[in-house]
């Protein structure tokens, strides 16, 4: 195969370069998506403390939690619960239906990591597990979205007790858990 100069002319007049140009062009049109962050503000609300105890016997307790109020993501809950705090705590964002949607774009929830587990629903319907944060989760949500929406995320951080298997946190052993991956919408075509 001869070697291609980008200056060389085809019959049409037009420049290798320019149809390098047009395809790459093309090319990115197919991999961009508009992203919309959902950083806040989002509702916080504790919903029970939590431990694992030996055996892995689960207690929960919903006496003298702290308040909820508002919080800006991502974030641990340190700053408003205490990196002390350990148990279950809901995450509510209220957005808009995404508008000037063409036909063939979809619209992604991806939750790019909460500490430690955690589940996310859109609208009251569940769409499954999230684990750990090193693990952005995504759910197409095109079909779901409703001109006013609610996103929920239920994070728990249980307290391990001694002789329970507790999951490996590196870096944030001590830390509070929590959303702390960012939460976004992605339209892809």
């Amino acid at each position: 195969m001869p070697d291609l100069d980008p200056e060389d002319e085809y019959p049409n007049g037009k420049r290798a370069v320019d149809n390098v140009r047009r395809v790459i062009h093309v090319e990115c049109l197919f991999i961009t998506m508009h992203i919309i962050r959902l950083r806040g503000p989002w509702e916080y609300k504790p919903l029970a403390r939590v431990s694992i105890g030996e055996g892995d016997v689960r207690r929960e307790s919903v006496e003298s939690l702290p308040p909820g109020g508002r919080i800006q993501l991502p974030s641990d809950w340190g700053s408003t619960l205490g990196a002390a705090f350990r148990g279950r705590v809901r995450y509510e964002r209220r957005f808009g239906l995404p508008t000037n949607l063409d036909p063939h774009e979809r619209v992604w929830l991806v939750v790019e990591g909460v500490d430690y587990f955690g589940a996310v629903s859109l609208n009251a319907t569940a769409l499954g597990p999230i684990i750990g944060y090193n693990c952005p989760t995504e759910f197409d949500v095109t079909d779901i979205l409703s001109p006013r929406n609610v996103v929920t995320l239920d994070v728990e951080l249980p307290q391990y007790q001694s002789g329970a298997a507790a999951p490996d946190r590196p870096g944030r052993e001590q830390l509070a858990g929590g959303p702390i991956g960012e939460v976004r919408l992605e339209i892809r075509s």
